[in-house]
């Protein structure tokens, strides 16, 4: 018997773009968790299997709360915490661009299909042509925000 292979819709040189998505998306997450940790031990090797506990099985949504509420409760003379705010607007945006990516329905020719169906709204259906150029800079975008998350985190080491 003669298998047969499934042709992948997406296009092959999309392949490598959404790896680079996927692998960086990793790095920030690690950065973020990092940070939470420090918020809450500190910068203690002794201590840092305490915050695996906590940050390990939180969505990246409920850590960015986490690490906004313990920033906050941390340093309260930094109010109104401007760049905890920019940070966090980032970091969801990160979170949304990488979803969308690898939660999509992929057509031939590299089409991405979006379904959501959302207690407002109903369900929506969205279709968006999305070619490798564009792939590659949503992975470049979570690349800058885990780069900024890490300074922002060192800012805690200070």
């Amino acid at each position: 018997m003669t298998k047969r292979k499934l042709k992948p819709a997406i296009p092959n040189e999309s392949f490598a773009p959404l790896g680079k998505v996927v692998a960086n998306f990793a790095v920030l997450e690690s950065s973020l968790d990092f940070a939470i940790w420090l918020l809450l031990v500190g910068n203690s090797s002794a201590e840092q299997r305490t915050g695996q506990i906590v940050t390990a099985e939180l969505t990246f949504k409920n850590k960015i709360a986490l690490l906004s509420s313990l920033y906050q409760h941390r340093f309260p003379t930094k109010a109104p915490f401007a760049t905890l705010k920019e940070i966090r607007k980032k970091l969801s945006a990160a979170n949304i661009k990488r979803n969308d990516l690898v939660h999509s329905t992929w057509l031939a020719g590299g089409k991405k299909v979006t379904t959501t169906a959302k207690e407002r709204y109903g369900i929506k259906i969205e279709f968006q042509d999305m070619n490798a150029g564009q792939i590659d800079g949503i992975g470049d975008f979570i690349s800058e925000v885990s780069a900024e998350m890490q300074e922002f985190y060192i800012s805690f080491l200070k």
